[in-house]
């Protein structure tokens, strides 16, 4: 097939199969796979691929038509400018966390050498993006999936990031390893999904790991282990921002104020819906 012959195909499959925003979806495979702009594309569209990058192609469109997420199939995903590894057993970066990392900066960009952790890293997005905001930082990426603990290590790599220590290790144990008063930022885009909410989603999300999506019953189990357990690492005036679902912010702002979080803001994201809690601690 030519390259218009494979892209009406992409288009048609996708929107036969229900997926949102084909054309762009169409345009991301063609570019990984073909190594062609929409303007390259445009001018070779009688042209035809190789064989093996045509069969590739199409592989990954039936994927993609299937529910496999776009992220999955290219294997790498943008951050806030910055590229990162993501697969199978990896929570999909989002950009609703970069609110998350956003309100971090300016409290950041007043310390010489913060110590920063990163609860629940998953693919380190957050810690890798912080890592590069503020060389001289001191980060600990903590993450329990063996399988994301795999992509953080690459991603660190990949980034050529020196100053993150990551660690495969469970947020409700590691705070032992830890004095009261050692961390400048705790910072978590924690598993927040309510348990029975989950079969319920779009199926896209059904191919990521549950781990990463379970908050327990009611959505806020991790948020209760980082108030009873890790807010007390905070320094004097240290901050803690935490990623959080739409109806979650006034359980997470009590939970946290329980435990000497002052100044509690909830942030909302681009689409006005709250999206982060962000507090210092007296």
């Amino acid at each position: 097939m030519t390259y218009a012959e494979l892209i009406s195909y992409s288009h048609r499959t996708l929107r036969c199969a229900g997926i949102d925003g084909e054309q762009y979806n169409t345009a991301c495979l063609a570019e990984h796979f073909f190594g062609l702009d929409r303007v390259s594309l445009s001018l070779k569209r009688y042209d035809s691929p190789d064989p093996c990058s045509e069969k590739k192609f199409i592989d990954a469109v039936k994927k993609r038509s299937e529910g496999c997420p776009l992220q999955y199939i290219l294997g790498m995903w943008t951050f806030m400018d910055c590229d990162f590894f993501v697969g199978e057993g990896v929570l999909i970066p989002r950009d609703d966390t970069e609110v998350c990392v956003r309100e971090c900066i300016e409290p950041m960009r007043k310390i010489a050498s913060p110590k920063i952790i990163d609860l629940c890293s998953g693919s380190g997005i957050i810690a890798v993006t912080l890592a590069r905001m503020f060389p001289s930082a001191d980060i600990y990426a903590l993450e329990l999936s063996p399988e994301a603990f795999k992509y953080i290590r690459k991603n660190i790599e990949y980034n050529n990031i020196k100053n993150i220590q990551a660690v495969n290790d469970d947020i409700f144990k590691y705070h032992n390893k830890f004095s009261d008063g050692y961390f400048d930022l705790i910072v978590s885009n924690p598993p927040y999904i309510k348990t029975d909410v989950i079969p319920k989603l779009q199926r896209e999300i059904s191919y990521e790991p549950i781990i990463a999506l379970d908050g327990g019953a009611d959505g806020l189990v991790f948020y209760r282990a980082i108030a009873e357990n890790w807010l007390c690492k905070l320094k004097t005036g240290g901050c803690v921002s935490l990623e959080i679902g739409e109806e979650q912010g006034e359980d997470v702002s009590r939970l946290i104020k329980r435990k000497g979080i002052s100044d509690v803001r909830i942030v909302k994201d681009i689409q006005g819906l709250d999206r982060v809690i962000f507090g210092t601690k007296i």
